[in-house]
This record gives structure tokens, C-alpha cells and sequence, in this order.
């Protein structure tokens, strides 16, 4: 049971959490400087009492009375009480209520860390998954009406015999765009997978547990502060000692580890399915020659590809880099870390540690963000490399296969030919056929040759 694995929908309730402890600190820290202000009037008020008495007591007589002696030792042991409440007074507020202070910052700085850093990791999961995918996709399908606009203006220009190598061009140029966006939105879907996978499996458990190492750390030291008041406050009687003995009983009870167990199996978080992010089909209905998950390799795309992989090979390199420093640098702190908290004399220190304790979190935060990094460009590039290797050596393919393109306007163009025939000659008999001569049917009417190499029209009776 922790914040990492029970938690991970829980945002809202971790932060309504840490303001009700932080509202509860504020109100130790107001009991706290009420009771020592009354332990110092007290202890003033007490010595007043001695010095009023010793001033009223001055001897009166040439004797020493033995009522008096007795009168005047319990007066000097006033006044050794008030000496004693006031250095109580003094240490109360030199210790437990300077950690507490110590402690409410930190505590602040802990909300305000995790909050940031939530929104940052929860931002930038819909970045990648979200908001990216869909600024690709949108470019997908714009991209593909203009490959088939491009596409209907090459035949086109191929039918009428002009600019067919214009036209062809900006085919080109247009099929290239597509298949690099193809190639980019295939590498971000990949990259978008293992975001998300990372997010719920190690990024957001990393900072949850971070959250949950750092409000226990804070427990073990309020634990400690807590102990130390009762200490500093204990006086000698019976009847007090009871009281504080059921108070210690009372902080002896706290328990960091399972402080936060009835807290997590309230506000559980339910078991939700991680949405599938998978290839948009409907972005390939109108285009042709693309597969869903496949980078393209062929005559267009070839030169981006290695200008692709190159990248990702240097900022995987320089990812690698940054985390192998850093990880060096989280060794080195943790060692540190240990050593002052070794070194701590009394459990209530633990307070003095908690901003180097929260920055360590924090650099564990850095180390899992790169490592995210690292897999989702590792990944990338594995993508890129099987591609580029499987085709080391060989020709790029042709993306347009022009001479086909040809040939269907060609025979589209024929057919156009014959239904205009048919719809506008008025005459079916003053029409010829390929071998001069029209044709009858059964009944006796005459029609018309599918084939049309070539063919004669009577100018006053078809218009064409």
C-alpha cells in the first residue's frame, strides 16, 4: 500500500491532505508560542512573588526564627522554580518551535514541488499524447487532399498534353510531404505509447512515493519535535506526571509508516485502463501506399530518413550523457544525505534535513524524466535504424508509377469519347466503325462499335 501504486487519481485529495497538515502545524505553532509565553509570565510572575517576599521579610528581630528559616528555603525554592520554568521557556522556544517554523516552510516548498512538478509531467503526457498526435494528424488529412489534388491535375495535365512535367513536380513534391509526415506521425505514436506507459508506471508512481517519502520524513520529525515538548514541559508532580505521561503514551503511538494507511484506503484510486493510443486508420482511406506503424523508405523519403535517425542518435547520445551525470550526482547526495541524518543526535534533527531531503526528491524527479527520454528516443531510433539497415545497399523504390498513371486517363479518355458519341449523335446510323461499316442488331437497328481506334461522324447530324 503507498502513494505510487493506490494513488495515482488521487491529486485533488493529496492536496486538500497536505493544506489540512499544514493548517494543523499552524495551529502547534500558535499553541506552542501561547505556552511559552505562559511559562515566561509565569516564571516572572514568580520571581516577583519571591522578590516582594524577600523585600517583607527582611529580620525584624536580633533572632533567627525557625519558622522564618523554613519561610525564607521554600521562597529560595520559588525562585529556583521560576529560574527553571523560564530556561524551559527558553529551550521550548530554541528547539521544538524553531522546527516547527523549519518544518511549515518546508512543508510549503513540498506542496508547491509536488503541485509543479504534477502539472508539469501531467502537461506534458498530454502534450506528447494529445496534443501533438492530433497537430499530425490534421496535417495528415490536409496533406492527403492535396496529394490527390495534385494527383487528379497530373492526369489532367498528361490528358491535354501540357505541363505534364509541372504538374508531375508538384505530385512529387507533394507525395514527399506525406510520406515524411507519415514517417513523423508513425515515430511520435511510438513515442506517445511509451510516454504514456512510463507516466503511469514510473513517472507519476516515482513522484507520488517521492510525495509520501517526504510527508513521512515530516511525520518522523514532528514525532520527534512533539517528544522533545513533552520532555521540556514535564514538571514533578504526581498528578502532571500522570498527564504527561499519558500525552508521551499519546506521541509514542504516532507511527510515520502507517500514518497515511486509512487516509490511502479512503481515497483509493480505481483501477482505470490505460487508453490504447494506436494508428488513426480512417488517415489512410483516401491515400494510397501507406501502411498504419510502417516508416516508408522509398526515393522521397530516403534523405530525411538518415537526416532523421542522425538526429535521434545525437539527442539519445546527449540524453544518455545527461543521465549518467546525473544519476552520479543522486549517488553522491543519497551518501551525504545518509551521513547527516547518521549523524543526527536527537530524532527532532530529521526537521533540519527535510529541504536537502526535498531536493534529492527532486533530482529523482530529473533522473526519471530523462530516463523517460531516454526510452521513448531509444525507441524511436530502433524504428528508424531496422528501416535504414533492412534497405542499407539497395535503390530507393519510386513512389509514382507515371506511365501507369498514363495509361488509365488514356482509356478513361477513350471511354469519355464513346458516351459522347452515344449521347449526342442523333443518327446511330451515320455513324461508322473501325472497319467502315455499322452494325445491326437482331432487330434490325443499328448500333454502335465498342472498340474506337478511330471514327467518322456526318458533321450536319452529330455535334460532338
Amino acid at each position: 500500500m503507498g502513494f505510487g501504486m493506490d494513488l495515482k487519481f488521487s491529486h485533488d485529495a493529496l492536496l486538500k491532505l497536505q493544506d489540512w497538515e499544514l493548517r494543523l502545524l499552524e495551529t502547534v505553532k500558535k499553541f506552542m508560542a501561547l505556552r511559552i509565553k505562559s511559562d515566561k509570565d509565569y516564571a516572572s510572575t514568580l520571581q516577583n512573588l519571591c522578590n516582594q517576599v524577600d523585600k517583607e521579610s527582611a529580620p525584624q528581630l536580633d533572632y533567627i526564627s525557625s519558622v522564618s528559616k523554613s519561610w525564607l528555603h521554600m521562597v529560595q525554592q520559588t525562585e529556583q522554580l521560576s529560574k527553571i520554568m523560564k530556561s524551559h521557556a527558553e529551550e521550548l522556544n530554541a528547539g521544538p518551535l524553531h522546527r516547527l517554523n523549519v518544518m511549515i516552510k518546508d512543508k510549503q516548498q513540498v506542496k508547491k514541488s509536488y503541485n509543479s512538478i504534477h502539472q508539469q509531467i501531467e502537461a506534458e503526457l498530454y502534450k506528447v499524447t494529445k496534443t501533438e498526435l492530433e497537430k499530425l494528424k490534421l496535417s495528415y488529412r490536409q496533406l492527403t487532399k492535396e496529394v490527390n489534388s495534385a494527383k487528379e491535375k497530373f492526369k489532367e495535365a498528361v490528358t491535354k498534353g501540357k505541363e505534364s512535367e509541372k504538374a508531375k513536380d508538384r505530385y512529387d513534391k507533394a507525395t514527399m510531404k506525406l510520406h515524411m509526415l507519415h514517417n513523423q506521425y508513425v515515430l511520435a505514436l511510438k513515442g506517445a505509447q511509451l510516454h504514456q506507459d512510463q507516466y503511469y508506471d514510473s513517472t507519476l508512481p516515482l513522484l507520488l512515493d517521492s510525495l509520501q517519502t517526504m510527508q513521512e520524513e515530516m511525520i518522523r520529525g514532528l514525532k520527534g519535535i512533539f517528544d522533545e515538548y513533552c520532555q521540556i514541559t514535564s514538571l514533578v508532580s504526581d498528578e502532571i506526571v500522570a498527564v504527561h505521561k499519558e500525552i508521551e503514551m499519546c506521541v509514542q503511538e504516532i507511527n510515520p509508516g502507517t500514518e497515511y494507511e486509512n487516509f490511502i484506503e479512503k481515497h483509493k484510486s480505481p483501477e482505470t485502463k490505460k487508453e490504447d493510443i494506436e494508428f488513426d486508420l480512417s488517415l489512410l482511406e483516401e491515400i494510397e501506399n501507406l501502411q498504419a506503424n510502417e516508416i516508408m523508405w522509398n526515393s522521397l523519403t530516403a534523405d530525411s530518413l538518415n537526416s532523421m535517425l542522425k538526429t535521434a542518435s545525437e539527442e539519445l547520445a546527449q540524453t544518455q550523457q545527461s543521465l549518467t551525470s546525473r544519476e552520479e550526482l543522486l549517488a553522491e547526495k543519497e551518501r551525504e544525505m545518509q551521513e547527516s541524518a547518521d549523524a543526527c543526535e536527537n530524532q527532532s534533527d530529521i526537521v533540519l534535513l527535510l529541504s536537502r531531503k526535498q531536493a534529492l526528491e527532486e533530482l529523482k524527479q530529473t533522473v526519471q524524466h530523462l530516463k523517460c527520454t531516454e526510452t521513448k528516443l531509444s525507441a524511436q531510433k530502433e524504428l528508424l535504424d531496422q528501416k535504414v539497415q533492412e534497405n542499407e545497399g539497395k535503390e530507393p523504390p519510386p513512389v509514382v508509377n507515371y506511365e501507369e498513371d498514363a495509361r488509365s486517363v488514356t482509356s478513361m479518355v477513350s471511354g469519355l469519347i464513346q458516351l459522347t458519341l452515344l449521347n449526342h449523335c442523333s443518327t446511330v446510323e451515320q455513324y461508322t466503325g473501325p472497319m467502315g461499316e455499322s452494325q445491326q442488331d437482331d432487330l434490325g437497328h443499328h448500333t454502335l462499335e465498342v472498340c474506337l481506334p478511330r471514327y467518322q461522324t456526318d458533321e450536319k447530324s452529330c455535334n460532338i
